[in-house]
């Protein structure tokens, strides 16, 4: 009887789990620049492509494409760049789709290979929140 009803909250709360993430879902994109702005080296027009989530390490690469730099304190970035961007993402997002285009804001980096690298801030499209870029490897 204990495992029926264990099972019965099961199904009861898993909806509301991805309900929540519906709600709370974060993005990679900011419609507006937030103000105060973020600490961030690069605010670009960017299209994603490549799009690599390695679900064991929750951290997804992206290749994006810089279609309009808005603001740089990286003089290594430049309109028409293919850079790599990872970041972490959860079931809440955020969901990366081939082609999709927006505006990032990030941290520059590089890889362990001296290659640059995007880390980008996400934003919950709910509240606005704003996490900073995890920029571990």
């Amino acid at each position: 009887m204990r495992y029926l009803i264990a099972l019965v909250f099961c199904f009861l709360l898993l909806p509301l789990q991805a309900h929540a993430c519906r709600d709370l879902g974060d993005t990679l994109f900011f419609e507006a620049i937030p103000n105060p702005q973020p600490d961030a080296d690069l605010i670009a027009k960017v299209s994603l492509s490549d799009i690599n989530e390695e679900t064991k390490t929750a951290t997804a690469m992206v290749t994006v494409t810089v279609m309009q730099v808005l603001k740089t304190s990286d003089a290594r970035v430049h309109q028409g760049d293919k850079i790599a961007m990872k970041y972490r993402f959860s079931s809440c997002g955020p969901d990366a789709i081939n082609g999709t285009e927006g505006t990032i804001i990030a941290r520059v980096g590089a890889d362990s290979k001296g290659r640059l690298v995007l880390y980008p801030y996400i934003r919950r499209q709910r509240d606005g929140h704003i996490t900073p870029p995890s920029m571990s490897e």
